[in-house]
């Protein structure tokens, strides 16, 4: 085989993986295109944005108001979509405390307590 020969002999095996590539993550995917989330109508409701008061990313998690832990449940007026920063290291991470109803949450700021907001509206909580 001559140099040339094992190039195009390389390039047609890495063209056949390829294909071979597309065609099963293709056949694996295809079928849940359109499949609707579990969560969706929340992440819609919430307009795919975090509902921080503060914050307008659109890396939305769910979170349980109420922790299902603590007998928190699946119902919509248990669960808002705060983006991953402020769901794990705000929530979880204590600088936020999201307080129900998970449809029109309100948000409390500061580790220790400074500023409630709802809606548009923020008191001075120090």
């Amino acid at each position: 085989m001559t140099h040339s020969a094992d190039r195009a002999f390389v390039f047609t095996t890495l063209t056949s993986f390829i294909q071979f590539l597309c065609g099963s993550f293709w056949r694996t995917w295809v079928p849940t295109l359109g499949v609707s989330d579990k969560w969706e109508s929340i992440y819609r409701r919430d307009r795919y944005r975090c509902t921080s008061p503060v914050c307008h990313q659109r890396n939305v998690t769910l979170h349980h108001v109420e922790y299902r832990a603590s007998g928190g449940t699946d119902a919509p007026d248990n669960l808002t979509s705060p983006c991953a920063f402020c769901h794990l290291e705000g929530e979880h991470g204590g600088r936020l405390q999201i307080l129900p109803p998970g449809s029109n949450p309100t948000w409390v700021l500061g580790r220790r307590p400074i500023m409630r907001v709802h809606r548009r509206e923020r008191t001075l909580l120090a």
